[in-house]
């Protein structure tokens, strides 16, 4: 017996890297891609329900170092506050449908479960400190379900496996971490003996976002690029404090160094250097 499932996939502007919109036969839940630049363009779009559940991703190829789980009323504008309030995700993906197919009673339960998901599965941080408690309605119990199982159906269809745990590889003490977070392309290496990180040569700055609370970074950057703007490449070695200082020099905002930089095998510096079940192998 094959089991076929369809999904239609629509590349707003042609971008694979841009906005998508997926749907799958049969099912009247809409997924929508939303990179975290693209957002104006993303609300401009029409026809798009306003009800349900999204993801706030921090990811690199996949390879995710932080997921937000939350409900929309709203739709997309939904993700305003968010891009002013959380400066982590560089991408957002929401499983949206009508008022009749998703009640209060679905959505609040839907979003409990979901949350409650991200909390005990994979090898990610998350920004949800706790599960709601909202009174689930047995007669629409397997309603949720069926909407959770789909979701996670989804996110693995598009490479974001909610489930994913990182695999044990001896890495070695040159290895090279990088980050390729809003389309800026960094390389680096972390000293465990000193705590220091260098972000080596032609490696992308993006100089577009400000630097919040780093001044070591701040500095970094008024002596390399003052009077630039957009993205820069970086001529030779600069070494810094610690990997948070490095990640924030190169992305701006506020960053956790030891979850965005991240090795080839898509593990991140956190579980090479401080994860001690791995330490312990």
């Amino acid at each position: 017996m094959i089991y076929l499932t369809t999904m239609t996939m629509q590349l707003i502007d042609n971008d694979p890297d841009g906005i998508r919109i997926c749907r799958v036969e049969g099912e009247s839940l809409v997924t929508v891609v939303v990179p975290r630049d693209k957002l104006a363009a993303a609300k401009k779009l029409p026809d798009l329900p306003d009800r349900g559940v999204y993801y706030l991703l921090d990811e690199d190829h996949g390879v995710l170092g932080r997921v937000y789980a939350g409900q929309t009323t709203h739709g997309l504008q939904r993700l305003d506050a968010h891009r002013t309030q959380k400066l982590f995700w560089n991408k957002a993906v929401m499983f949206l449908d009508s008022d009749n197919n998703i009640d209060r009673d679905v959505l609040d339960s839907l979003e409990a479960t979901a949350i409650d998901y991200v909390r005990v599965h994979g090898s990610y941080e998350t920004d949800n400190i706790e599960t709601p408690s909202p009174r689930m309605n047995p007669y629409k119990e397997q309603r949720v379900e069926e909407l959770h199982a789909s979701i996670l159906f989804r996110m693995r269809v598009l490479g974001y496996d909610l489930d994913r745990k990182e695999s044990a590889h001896v890495v070695a003490s040159s290895a090279v971490f990088h980050t390729k977070k809003n389309g800026v392309h960094a390389t680096g290496r972390y000293n465990p003996d000193t705590g220091r990180f260098v972000v080596l040569a032609d490696s992308e700055i993006g100089l577009d976002r400000p630097i919040i609370k780093n001044q070591g970074a701040i500095d970094a950057r008024m002596k390399l690029f003052a009077g630039e703007s957009s993205k820069a490449k970086l001529e030779d070695d600069v070494e810094f404090t610690s990997p948070s200082a490095a990640a924030v020099f190169v992305l701006g905002g506020s960053q956790n160094g030891w979850t965005e930089w991240v090795n080839d095998y898509g593990q991140t510096l956190d579980y090479v250097y401080r994860n001690k079940e791995h330490m312990d192998e």
